[in-house]
């Protein structure tokens, strides 16, 4: 399995994208960024998104997506999460007044450009070449994380987690993981911040660490840049084996 990481923040300043994760090419896992990163040709190599919620750095990246590959695409990119998720998408972004709605739009052969697809918790879905089942995860709207499974390779997706306790009780039912991506946004000292907002700080980690396979590897996404290098220097401080990812780099797992 190949990852591409085209974003992994949990804001923007200058060199910092959010959340994107790019999958063999072709299977977007949130879309906080995009175009950004991949060239027009490589945009139009996306076949399937998949969305943990519709918060602004997980959805950017769609509407300026829809604007360049509108025309060029043979057949609709599927938009893939929970159904009150597209709704909000769709009502909030696509509606033709704050952007156009291209779930109406033909892209070819009367299609529309992207078509969503409702998906519920705790169903197995077949997208392309992914065995993908969504979860439940506790964040201010309505989310979920992914088990992804391809062959024998299978990685977790948190999205953003305001509670482990969902996501260890997933890890409890499910094979040997390859890789777990956590969200960590913010240090230990803003603690009742990130639990007022749905998100996690490094200390929770201690309790994550126990229930993975040792060589199950961690990989820590969705930091605030801001705190950026404070989070990073409680990670170390920890002796953690745990990895916060990097804008750019391209894991292969399996």
């Amino acid at each position: 399995m190949k990852i591409q990481v085209l974003g992994c923040c949990g804001g923007r300043l200058p060199g910092f994208y959010t959340s994107g994760f790019l999958l063999n090419d072709h299977l977007l896992l949130d879309a906080g960024e995009i175009g950004g990163v991949l060239k027009v040709e490589d945009q139009c190599h996306i076949t399937d998104i998949l969305l943990t919620h519709a918060h602004l750095d997980h959805i950017v990246g769609l509407p300026f997506l829809g604007d360049t590959i509108f025309g060029q695409i043979r057949k609709p990119i599927s938009i893939i999460g929970l159904q009150e998720v597209l709704d909000s998408l769709h009502h909030y972004v696509f509606n033709d007044q704050i952007w156009p709605d291209f779930t109406r739009l033909p892209a070819a052969q009367g299609e529309p450009v992207f078509r969503l697809q409702p998906v519920q918790l705790g169903t197995v879905c077949s997208v392309a070449e992914f065995e993908v089942i969504p979860f439940p995860v506790r964040h201010t709207v309505s989310s979920a994380g992914y088990l992804i499974r391809q062959q024998e390779t299978t990685i977790l997706y948190s999205g953003d987690t305001g509670s482990l306790q969902e996501v260890i009780q997933v890890i409890r039912n499910s094979e040997k993981l390859a890789a777990a991506f956590i969200e960590t946004s913010f240090p230990n000292r803003l603690r009742n911040l990130a639990e007022e907002t749905g998100h996690l700080i490094p200390k929770v980690l201690d309790k994550l660490l126990p229930e993975l396979d040792p060589q199950t590897q961690i990989f820590l996404f969705g930091m605030k840049p801001q705190y950026l290098e404070e989070i990073s220097a409680e990670c170390q401080a920890m002796q953690s084996r745990a990895r916060i990812l990097k804008q750019g780099e391209i894991l292969y797992l399996g």
